[in-house]
C-alpha cells in the first residue's frame, strides 16, 4: 500500500507579508511541485522544491487577507492570511 507522507503547513494563521513553513514527515516531499490557490480555486502561486529536503519556507508577501490552500500531490492544507 502506498502511503502519502503527511505535510504540515504552519502557522495556520499567517500575518500579512510573513512566511509559512512547509514540512514533510518523510525525508523528502512526495511531489516536487506545489500550488497555492485561493478559496475560489484560482492559482495564486506555484513552484517546485528540490529533492532531499523535508522543509522549506514560502513568503506570503503580496497575498491579501483570506483563506488559501497549499497543495502538493494529493495533500491539501488550508491556511489563512490575517492582518
Amino acid at each position: 500500500m502506498n502511503h502519502q507522507p503527511e505535510l504540515t503547513v504552519s502557522p495556520r494563521q499567517v500575518p500579512r507579508n510573513a512566511t509559512i513553513t512547509v514540512r514533510s514527515e518523510a525525508p523528502n516531499f512526495p511531489q516536487p511541485y506545489y500550488t497555492i490557490t485561493d478559496e475560489n480555486g484560482r492559482i495564486i502561486r506555484k513552484g517546485s522544491v528540490s529533492d532531499r529536503i523535508s522543509e522549506f519556507k514560502l513568503s506570503m508577501v503580496g497575498l491579501a487577507t483570506g483563506a488559501y490552500h497549499f497543495t502538493m500531490g494529493h495533500v491539501r492544507q488550508r491556511f489563512t492570511i490575517i492582518l
